[in-house]
């Protein structure tokens, strides 16, 4: 697991050119959001609003993770000169309008899955939260209001006695947790979609199968992106202090989501993909020898 993770970053930098449509995509978004919220009013402007955000976001999986199948397939291949690596790199690019096309109506379903999911674990979050919050005696419209102010959260945290102060630390502890579990679940589901070319939600089910099926080396995979995410996370709550820190910190963001998607799919290639064409060559190598 060592050599994949060390490997998987001259994979990213050979193949950093996939931040670009990811930092387009986040941009685009951002501003639709901000335009959506002065001019939609209407109940049929706001579905309109869903749906097209919907279209988007479908758009864009299914040409960059397409692209992202390619970068591992480039990260294969040996180059004599270095122009021939660097053509072959820009080359990437070309994969993104093909990649929508072959797979914008699957991602619409898994964007839709996803929701559902969504709307799902944070049923299950709200349902445990519940005891929780009755033990500690606020409400969720408090903890809205002092979460945005690092001096208010520490003067509600300073009003609680011990034994609340606990029982914030558990509920603490279930609102990582849930979430945790439900993304170390799906954490193949997108690579799965791209290569096994199927049904979203079958290809969502094969892929918890698949984490199961190599349950220790998912579960290294999943505590390493944990650790480097929590490390990137604790730096940018420094960042804010200074312009040019925010700014180098968000560079380094989203490489790192380059990054960890470049992980997983190396990760699925390497331990599904490869071993299913194996298998798939042995056979048919056996039936022809028959």
């Amino acid at each position: 697991m060592l050599k994949l993770f060390k490997e998987t970053f001259r994979t990213t930098n050979e193949g950093i050119i996939l931040a670009t449509p990811l930092v387009l995509f986040m941009w685009l978004l951002t501003l639709y959001i901000a335009y959506s919220k002065e001019v939609v009013d209407t109940i049929p402007e706001i579905i309109l609003s869903a749906v097209t955000m919907l279209f988007m976001a479908s758009a864009f999986c299914a040409g960059w993770f397409y692209m992202v199948k390619k970068c591992v397939e480039f990260s294969k291949k040996n180059f004599i000169m270095d122009s021939d690596k660097a053509s072959e790199s820009m080359k990437l690019m070309q994969a993104l309008p093909v990649g929508v096309g072959k797979y914008f109506l699957t991602y619409v379903g898994v964007c839709l899955i996803f929701l559902a999911i969504a709307l799902l674990m944070a049923s299950i979050l709200y349902t445990v939260s519940i005891p929780f919050i009755k033990n500690i005696n606020f409400s969720f419209s408090q903890m809205a209001t002092v979460i945005n102010s690092p001096q208010d959260m520490k003067a509600f945290l300073d009003s609680l006695p011990p034994e609340q102060l606990y029982e914030l630390f558990k509920l603490n502890i279930f609102l990582m947790v849930i979430p945790s579990v439900f993304s170390f679940l799906m954490m193949l589901w997108m690579p799965e979609v791209i290569y096994a070319e199927r049904n979203p939600l079958l290809c969502l089910f094969s892929s918890i199968k698949k984490v199961f099926v190599k349950f220790r080396k998912s579960l290294i995979l999943f505590i390493y992106i944990s650790l480097v995410n929590g490390t990137i996370s604790f730096l940018s709550t420094f960042a804010f202090l200074h312009p040019i820190a925010y700014m180098i910190m968000m560079i380094i963001y989203f490489y790192f989501i380059v990054y960890v998607v470049v992980l997983v799919f190396s990760y699925y290639d390497r331990e599904f993909n490869n071993a299913e064409g194996e298998q798939t060559q042995s056979d048919s190598d056996s039936r022809s020898d028959g």
